[in-house]
């Protein structure tokens, strides 16, 4: 269920035991604070059977890193331009996450969520720290899928040009000169949201990335969500002539790309003896290649060729070619890596250095 700012009010003045082991004396909504500012409330809060001590509180019902840092420099603002040295600024949100925290922590505001988390320090008398439970209003996260499919093409565009862009309109068109195809809408929602989470920085001259690890990380978290909904299609077979498959599909404009391990090994970054590759159908790869003259027979077991049927435009943007070979990108097998456990994440670690480093196309 996702939570408006009244509804966060009415939790709290309606449960109390929400904040324990914080008790309310008193929450009074909405009182001016000088001239322009008005604050969602005054609290007095205490320490059950403990200290009392003053807070000047914004509640929201987002907490994302913009939203979180923007109240947090607002209220230390206030209460530094008000003359109250004897409150704390205080943020409550339905869940506050890893960064967001961080930010609060920099910023020195203390922070409570109706999760049951919270971090409240009042200098030399009151300091409760209680983190790590889970999110109760999943609603309130960020939108994971903008790291999923034809979204997450936008984070791999600016991964791969990270001189910047100068418009929504030049992004449209990396995409689709690399073999991928988005409109514009589409790319003006995500960029909203990944500024919302302080991932690239917009201004009316460039889009440019500001945190190209968390682009990274996201895209693993998508890419982990996305397989563990959906079963791919895949098939293993023998082959008499695994050296005769690429140039095969070559000739015949077949849509293939090599994947997983394979494509490590084409990348130099590791050895396998199975040949994986995506294509976008098995049954129409194996006619070609049996019309070829290639003996190929299904084995499950000993097969040396897997081929694994897709329409993830992902698989498909960037494609390189590698030793005769069409393969994914660093982007794709770096995120094909990371959910290849245990031997993947290693290989993962290089791919990172290397797409991070420069973040030039190969």
């Amino acid at each position: 269920m996702r939570l408006r700012e009244q509804d966060i009010w009415e939790r709290i003045t309606g449960d109390p035991s929400s904040l324990r082991p914080l008790s309310i004396i008193r929450f009074n909504r909405d009182l001016p604070l000088g001239r322009n500012y008005r604050a969602d409330a005054v609290a007095e809060l205490s320490i059950e059977k403990g200290p009392s001590f003053e807070a000047i509180v914004e509640i929201k019902a987002r907490a994302t890193p913009k939203i979180i840092l923007q109240t947090a420099q607002q209220l230390r603002a206030i209460l530094q331009n008000r003359g109250r040295p004897q409150a704390i600024p205080l943020i409550i949100v339905p869940y506050m996450g890893r960064e967001p925290m961080r930010i609060l922590e920099e910023e020195g505001v203390s922070w409570i969520d109706l999760s049951g988390n919270m971090v409240v320090s009042v200098p030399r008398r009151v300091y409760i720290e209680r983190t790590g439970k889970r999110n109760r209003f999943p609603d309130t996260e960020p939108i994971k899928k903008i790291f999923e499919g034809t979204s997450s093409l936008v984070i791999r565009a600016l991964l791969l040009n990270r001189q910047g862009f100068s418009s929504l309109y030049e992004i449209v068109d990396f995409i689709n000169e690399l073999g991928a195809q988005i409109t514009i809408s589409t790319v003006s929602k995500i960029l909203k949201s990944l500024e919302q989470e302080m991932l690239i920085r917009k201004t009316k001259e460039s889009i440019s990335v500001t945190n190209a690890d968390g682009l990274l990380l996201g895209l693993s978290t998508g890419y982990a969500n996305y397989i563990s909904r959906r079963t791919a299609k895949a098939s293993r077979f023998a082959v008499d002539r695994i050296d005769c498959i690429a140039p095969i599909l070559n000739e015949k404009n077949v849509k293939y790309a090599a994947c997983g391990f394979y494509a490590a090994e084409l990348k130099g970054l590791a050895a396998t003896d199975l040949v994986t590759i995506f294509v976008k159908s098995i049954e129409s790869t194996e006619r070609t290649l049996a019309s070829e003259g290639v003996a190929i027979s299904l084995d499950s077991q000993f097969g040396q060729l897997e081929l694994i049927q897709t329409k993830n435009p992902c698989v498909w943007f960037n494609i390189q070619r590698k030793s005769s070979w069409n393969v994914v990108d660093d982007i794709e097998l770096f995120v094909e890596m990371m959910a290849d456990t245990p031997r993947g994440p290693k290989v993962a670690e290089i791919l990172k250095n290397r797409i991070l480093g420069d973040g030039d196309r190969e």
